[in-house]
């Protein structure tokens, strides 16, 4: 075995591009920086919905598909998004088959044939698995399974299987969830960075909104205005409860999963190393809310969440578990923030790189809350909370 082998992790990263190809932060910076230690790469491709606008596809398919290259022959998978919350008419059609295998058969060409699709769609993997036997069905983490009599559903069409980010820090889900699996010849994986709210009543529109983007924009529709509840002036005590875990607590879940997926296609690209090399070590001295996806750190300001400063018993003791699935505002979680909110003498960290959300102001009652809370921070400036 390799020392590249040996080395190798559980992790999957998003294929990203950046405006300039040979910015620092580019993702084949990254690549060269981390390949060696990571296992697969997930991809959109042009003509499938994946939430961006694409500008120039010809020179868009070159970049990816070198980016692509140099992941396979340093030993990583590949893995093709297929999505989408919401393919409108195509979906389930001749069409969207003839797409499908139509993609598959470009990347087969460039020599980037895939080993995995990943998708929310029953028909897109049954079109998989009549067209290419070989290649690995994932169900997608929109599709979020919350329970194993899902996974039974969707046994015959699909391989692996994402836990919902809402029940993956419960670690007798988990282990449910890790049972079926082992029992059934699947594998279960786990998406660890993610900050969307838990119990989102929001998510599912957000994400077919997301899959519409490119004839939004042309319609004039406003990206941040998609984001109503991400940003809608929550305390900040609900960024505690979605289901993100901790590069230190990794390793509770790591045995039972096939892949540990790291979001980084949204984030912005200059903090993809930090996010990686966090997951990759195990460890992180810092703003947890640099590593999550998405960002919320303008929430905070001029706080921030210490990761270090987090109990060891974090998930074992149930807090970021079962307690938000149904929460009565015990208290707990308040508690917690209290011991990880630290004043952050670099709070300007990011300001250039994230829009500060939906463009409404608040209510007037609403914005005497938000200064009287402004001014509580100022006299705390420089004490820890």
């Amino acid at each position: 075995m390799s020392t590249a082998d040996q080395m190798r992790t559980k992790y999957s990263i998003g294929h990203y591009l950046t405006e300039q190809e040979d910015s620092p932060a580019s993702f084949a910076e990254v690549a060269r920086r981390f390949a060696p230690r990571l296992k697969e790469v997930f991809f959109p491709w042009p003509g499938l919905a994946n939430g961006r606008i694409p500008s120039d596809v010809a020179r868009v398919k070159e970049r990816t598909s070198a980016d692509l290259q140099y992941c396979r022959d340093h030993g990583m998978k590949l893995d093709l998004l297929a999505n989408a919350m919401c393919y409108g008419e195509t979906a389930c059609t001749e069409e969207q088959h003839r797409q499908i295998v139509d993609i598959v058969g470009q990347l087969d060409k460039l020599g980037l044939y895939p080993e995995i699709v990943t998708t929310t769609s029953p028909y897109i993997a049954r079109v998989c698995k009549l067209e290419f036997p070989d290649i690995e069905v994932r169900a997608s983490v929109n599709m979020e399974l919350r329970n194993t009599l899902a996974l039974e559903y969707l046994s015959p069409l699909f391989d692996s299987f994402y836990i919902s980010r809402d029940v993956q820090r419960d670690l007798p889900t988990f282990h449910r969830f890790a049972d079926w699996c082992r029992e059934h010849d699947k594998k279960l994986c786990l998406l660890a960075n993610s900050c969307c709210l838990r119990n989102c009543p929001w998510h599912a529109t957000h994400d077919a909104l997301v899959a519409h983007m490119e004839s939004h924009s042309k319609l004039g529709v406003d990206e941040e205005n998609c984001k109503l509840l991400c940003f809608d002036n929550h305390p900040k005590v609900e960024y505690l409860r979605p289901g993100w875990i901790r590069p230190e607590d990794v390793p509770l879940f790591e045995p039972e999963l096939e892949i540990v997926k790291l979001a980084t296609r949204t984030m912005s690209s200059k903090y993809v190393a930090e996010i990686v090399e966090a997951y990759l070590n195990y460890s992180y001295d810092g703003n947890l809310l640099r590593l999550l996806n998405p960002y919320h750190g303008f929430e905070f300001r001029p706080y921030r969440i210490d990761n270090k400063s987090f109990p060891a018993d974090w998930i074992t003791g149930g807090i970021a578990g079962k307690c938000a699935e149904n929460c009565t505002h015990c208290g707990k979680c308040e508690q917690l923030m209290k011991q990880v909110l630290k004043y952050d003498v670099d709070h300007s960290v990011r300001a250039t790189s994230y829009s500060l959300g939906p463009k409404f102001q608040p209510r007037p009652a609403q914005k005497q809350q938000a200064d009287s809370a402004a001014s509580g921070e100022q006299e705390a400036k420089g004490k820890p909370s």
